[in-house]
């Protein structure tokens, strides 16, 4: 009985020496592949910029009707959609970069292109009238067009003050005036032939035009 008991000992240390190192073995390192291969990146969520602010207002009523058990509405939805753009805007991005250059100068393009140049306007007006009391047939408007095309195509030398102002006058510079010289305009830039674009102009006055031309 006595001689039991140390081998009982014995065996309960040589079990836990065993059990030890078989989770020592197991046991993960920290430079081990093991654990690399458990180790997971961080979720996050991507945002790709998309996406639009809406704001959406409606108005409805009932519409009756002779059965009471049915009922009908009429519905007025209007909605409002804006984009917001992707780039960051700062607000001293207003006063020391470029990028308030750029977007007042297209702002300032679209208010000029929206609004009618009426001094520009008045002045094709007068131009039209007195040729018209000029030219016999009254189709003194057909030379503007057709002088409008001419200058758009080969405009007056720079160098002169007189030919500076016909092309800064009958040239238009942007596209808030009538179409028809937005036609003639654009049909001289293109290399139209003006004269047979603009074949009712009479021969008589279109020779006075460029005599009085060539005068200044």
């Amino acid at each position: 009985m006595n001689h039991q008991v140390p081998l009982a000992l014995l065996m309960l240390l040589l079990c836990g020496a065993a059990v030890v190192e078989a989770y020592t073995n197991t046991t993960f390192h920290p430079g081990s592949q093991e654990l690399a291969t458990l180790k997971r990146s961080k979720r996050v969520a991507i945002f790709d910029g998309l996406g639009v602010s809406k704001f959406v207002f409606g108005v409805a009523h009932p519409a009756k009707l002779p059965d009471k058990k049915q009922s009908f509405w009429w519905f007025y939805v209007l909605q409002w959609v804006y984009t917001p753009t992707t780039i960051p805007l700062y607000w001293w991005s207003f006063w020391n970069t470029s990028t308030f250059v750029s977007t007042a100068r297209e702002w300032r393009m679209d208010l000029q292109t929206t609004l009618r140049d009426e001094a520009r306007s008045w002045v094709y007006d007068i131009i039209e009238t007195s040729l018209e009391n000029l030219d016999s047939n009254k189709k003194g408007a057909t030379c503007l067009l057709r002088a409008i095309c001419e200058i758009s195509r080969l405009p007056f030398d720079e160098h002169h003050v007189f030919g500076e102002l016909l092309n800064a006058i009958l040239v238009p510079k942007l596209d808030n005036v009538s179409e028809k010289y937005l036609h003639a305009r654009d049909a001289g830039r293109a290399g139209a032939d003006c004269s047979r674009n603009y074949v009712s102009c009479s021969r008589d006055l279109w020779q006075w035009i460029q005599k009085m031309t060539t005068t200044f």
